[in-house]
């Protein structure tokens, strides 16, 4: 028996597009985002704490100066992947995505110099930044409504 394609429940899950922009306002990804998933602010907050965990491969390597890394020494080649891996598998649970780490560092690999720390670290500032603001944001909505209907 074939399925029927049509057959479908169409949810309002609260999720978002949302685009990624560099500093000249170009989209270099997206990812989608639910910004009332209670449960993202504790995952953040873990995946913050883990930070160090996620860049131990690293340690001991020179990656202070741009220039500065051997990419020709496999040493540096393995502990960036493995690196790399770890941030993508948080970044991923972070988000409930299998791809959401590919929307953030899809055109410049996370361990890059950028103004003295890493690319990633931006990011994941930025993205902390973000979650707030949504959440307070959709929280308010949320209490305005409530006092709506409580009235």
């Amino acid at each position: 028996m074939a399925e029927n394609m049509n057959f479908a429940i169409t949810v309002d899950d609260g999720s978002r597009r949302v685009p990624i922009l560099n500093m000249d306002g170009e989209e270099i990804g997206a990812f989608r985002f639910h910004p009332t998933d209670i449960g993202i602010i504790d995952r953040y907050n873990r995946m913050a704490e883990q930070f160090d965990a996620i860049t131990e491969p690293l340690e001991g390597l020179n990656l202070a100066e741009e220039g500065a890394m051997d990419l020709d020494d496999p040493r540096l080649v393995e502990a960036l992947g493995e690196a790399e891996k770890r941030l993508y598998d948080a970044v991923n649970r972070l988000f409930g995505s299998e791809d959401a780490a590919g929307a953030f560092f899809g055109t410049m690999h996370p361990f890059s110099p950028v103004s003295g720390e890493f690319y990633a670290t931006q990011v994941l500032q930025k993205v902390g930044q973000f979650i707030g603001a949504q959440f307070d944001t959709e929280t308010r909505a949320m209490s305005k409504r409530a006092k709506k209907y409580l009235k």
